[in-house]
């Protein structure tokens, strides 16, 4: 038994346990009808959902034939015509709804550039969801059949879930008490869990409304089409050939210097989805190489600016470290150097270099287990065929959220010398801002309804005006009714990573809970016992957290609060040697910050939040990446990466502190 542990202490434990890993392995369990039925009834009273419509019960045609004896049609394609023959032939006109007199901004502008105008609202869809409108059909033609199956029910234990259900469960079996719940959320001493949840769903939302205008997307295609050439020797009007490697070097940049500004998840969630076209129409087979450098660079740059990411901003806040000559001069020189052939005396070849290297190196296997026809990075591309300006869905909106998103990040950084000026005091005003333009720039535009109403009584109608009338004051219809008027804005909000904030909350409720329980203090014990001096810390903690912690405590957000609260506990900051040595602890605090951004690309999807929507993308642009597969190339990358930045940190807190 481990001294000072009661049983309240090890069931907490359990829990924590039990929770990272549904974290990373989720589960859905199916809810027996006996309960899911008033569920459904309550939700519909409460109109949380759409009432079930019943199928209307029509009275035959003369002449008609009866169900029975009519063969099945197949279901119209898309390519039908709206007016469908009937065998008198004549034509019957199907009601149709449209959702808009004039097609949106990004329905206008990505039909120029050959992408698939409702690609974002299936990249980020739940593959079990159905829309309200679906659903209420689906529902209406089960009941219509004497043998109808019942919706049945499931919930999800998966990162979404799993951190609230245990919180939940340690407050009803009194493991943990009020006060802890409140320091969870509210914080304590510098750590102020609410300033991460808003600096980062702030920052978010204007890059993605940023990247909603088309601006992240013409850029790229500028990118991309500046390192085509005619080749030597041809003549004009020779198609312009891009060097594979000239243009991978180039995305390369272009992906860590907008890390750096905007940070990982943005460049991820706006990111990802262009190099699943940029791919396809230069001829790409095999993307790996594209899709891993991207991943890679973005979570490296991260770890250069407080605001690229919200483990930053958890490390900085809990430690009190100026956001500009506190935290980034002893973070951008490792994030930089990782990115570049050099180290020291030795010339080791990390990141960009041993991407390109590796890459350049391996052919990718066909089924049969032989290499392809087809380098990872082919010598010639044939960049797309598009004017960048055609990308742009709004320009002026692609301006005013650039400019935005420049001011708030020069701003968080200006405020962070004044101990005042509090982060979601900066970019909550930043997020409403950019929300509010996105609004207004659709006001009027998008009518919220023109259904048209067929002519006539259909007595098969008769017994549909309630459920209509309900359905029309429903959470459903509202939402319907939301994304009618506002198409844009109401994309841009499907594509925030919301599923965040339930999830940090309770995260960070159960690493406060660990702290209460008293295992944060055996764990600082058992820290304090390694880092015997700075060089022991940096590099256990470099790699332990990165190839450990982020994969298995629930993304790199949980594995940095856990750590925090290590650092900060009496056991490991005022021991002997610690107070002895100041730079153990410094190292410490920088070795988790590089480590927290670097473990974003460890062996599993869940070691982050961008690891998530990354494979989630890629795989509804029909790219499928397998969780060995991520796994081999990481964990090729990870470690080399990890001593590199481990090397750099503690070079700067030796000679540079």
């Amino acid at each position: 038994m481990v001294a000072g542990i009661d049983g309240f202490g090890w069931f907490g434990l359990v829990v924590y346990l039990s929770v990272m890993g549904f974290v990373n392995k989720g589960v859905r369990v199916p809810i027996p009808l006996g309960i899911s039925r008033p569920l459904l009834k309550l939700a519909v009273l409460l109109r949380l959902r759409d009432p079930m419509k019943p199928q209307p019960h029509r009275l035959p045609r003369p002449g008609s034939k009866s169900k029975s004896e009519t063969p099945l049609r197949p279901a119209p394609s898309s390519n039908d015509s709206l007016d469908t023959p009937t065998p008198s032939g004549s034509t019957k006109p199907m009601v149709t709804e449209r959702l808009s007199t004039r097609p949106s901004l990004r329905s206008r502008s990505e039909s120029k550039i050959g992408v698939n105008a409702s690609a974002p609202e299936e990249e980020f869809s739940d593959p079990g969801h159905k829309s309200a409108d679906s659903t209420a059909d689906h529902d209406g033609s089960q009941l219509g059949h004497s043998k109808n199956k019942e919706e049945r029910w499931s919930f999800p234990i998966d990162l979404r879930t799993a951190p609230v259900a245990g919180v939940v469960l340690l407050l009803i079996t009194t493991t943990i008490e009020g006060s802890v719940l409140r320091k969870g959320i509210v914080g304590e001493e510098g750590v102020r869990p609410y300033d991460v949840l808003v600096l980062f769903i702030s920052l978010a939302y204007i890059s993605t409304a940023l990247d909603s205008t088309g601006g992240l997307r013409a850029l790229a295609f500028f990118i991309s089409q500046k390192s085509a050439r005619t080749p030597k020797m041809s003549p004009p009007s020779a198609e312009k050939t891009a060097s594979g490697v000239q243009l991978y070097t180039t995305l390369y940049a272009f992906w860590f210097v907008a890390g750096v500004i905007v940070g990982n998840d943005p460049i991820v969630l706006s990111g990802t989805a262009f190099l699943g076209y940029m791919t396809r129409v230069t001829g790409i087979t095999t993307p790996t190489a594209w899709t891993f450098s991207q991943f890679i660079a973005a979570n490296v740059a991260s770890a250069a600016l407080v605001s690229s990411n919200p483990t930053n901003v958890l490390i900085a806040g809990a430690f009190e470290l100026n956001f500009l000559t506190g935290y980034t001069k002893n973070t951008l020189l490792p994030s930089v150097i990782t990115q570049v052939e050099y180290i020291s005396s030795t010339a080791a070849v990390v990141a960009y270099p041993l991407l390109l290297v590796t890459f350049k190196t391996l052919k990718p296997p066909r089924k049969d287990g032989t290499a392809g026809a087809q380098a990872y990075i082919p010598a010639q591309l044939t960049p797309p065929d598009a004017n960048p300006r055609s990308a742009l869905l709004d320009p002026k909106g692609a301006i005013f959220h650039s400019v935005l998103m420049l001011l708030t990040l020069a701003v968080l950084v200006g405020t962070s010398f004044v101990k005042s000026v509090e982060v979601w005091m900066v970019t909550a005003p930043g997020g409403i801002i950019a929300l509010l333009r996105d609004l207004w720039s659709e006001r009027g535009a998008h009518p919220a309804s023109t259904a048209q109403e067929p002519k006539g009584i259909d007595l098969g109608r008769i017994n549909e005006p309630t459920s209509r009338y309900r359905a029309r004051y429903s959470l459903p219809a509202i939402i319907r009714a939301f994304k009618r008027q506002f198409p844009t804005t109401a994309t841009t909000i499907s594509r925030l990573p919301l599923s965040l904030l339930p999830f940090a909350g309770g995260i960070f409720i159960l690493a406060r809970a660990l702290t209460s329980l008293g295992w944060t203090s055996i764990f600082a014990s058992w820290l304090a016992k390694i880092s015997v001096n700075p060089a022991a810390t940096i590099f256990f903690l470099g790699y332990f957290i990165a190839l450990a912690l982020c994969p298995l405590c629930g993304t790199n957000i949980g594995a940095t609060i856990l750590l925090v609260e290590i650092l900060r506990d009496p056991n490991f900051s005022q021991a002997p040697h610690a107070l002895a040595n100041p730079k153990i602890l410094t190292g410490a605090i920088f070795s988790t910050a590089m480590a927290s951004n670097l473990g974003a690309f460890s062996w599993t999807f869940s070691s982050s939040l961008a690891g998530l929507l990354w494979v989630s993308i890629l795989r509804q642009k029909g790219i499928h990446v397998e969780a060995r597969e991520f796994a081999a190339w990481n964990c090729l990358f990870l470690p080399v990466l990890s001593t590199v930045a481990s090397a750099i940190v503690l070079l700067e807190v030796e000679y540079f502190q």
